[in-house]
């Protein structure tokens, strides 16, 4: 949700689904306090909606995000708001969507980033990255 409307995502946003066996509040906890361990190192963190974070890699590249949805073991939405270099500038304004329900004694993590579509510069790589993001790093350190 995302003041109060579904968030509408188009077929061609780039969308990701893992199941883990970790509870709904573990796989919370690690997209929002242990981002770090399975994406890259932060700061200016603050988590809460309203909040924001930067999020950096060892190349030099930056992206800061504003928490817009902050729902405990649920859902968090954060907004690209900055980044760095010229290449990480196509993220921002995208919307970046997590929700994680449970069923059946297994937790999924469904992510859509609106705005990372077939059309733009680095959907190649991007895509290419997340994939290794979710489901390896953040699957792996939810096993």
């Amino acid at each position: 949700m995302l003041n109060n409307k579904p968030v509408n995502h188009v077929n061609t946003d780039y969308n990701k689904q893992i199941d883990i066996s970790a509870s709904p509040k573990e796989a919370f906890k690690a997209l929002t306090d242990h981002i770090h361990l399975w994406w890259s190192r932060t700061s200016d963190s603050v988590q809460k909606e309203g909040g924001h974070f930067t999020i950096h890699f060892e190349n030099g590249y930056w992206w800061t995000f504003k928490i817009l949805e902050f729902t405990p073991n649920n859902e968090i939405i954060w907004k690209c708001i900055d980044g760095e270099p010229d290449f990480n500038k196509e993220w921002i304004g995208h919307v970046l969507h997590w929700k994680i329900t449970e069923i059946d004694s297994k937790t999924i993590i469904n992510f859509h980033q609106v705005g990372l579509t077939p059309d733009i510069d680095c959907y190649e790589v991007c895509s290419t990255t997340w994939d290794m993001f979710i489901a390896h790093r953040l699957k792996d350190h939810l096993s």
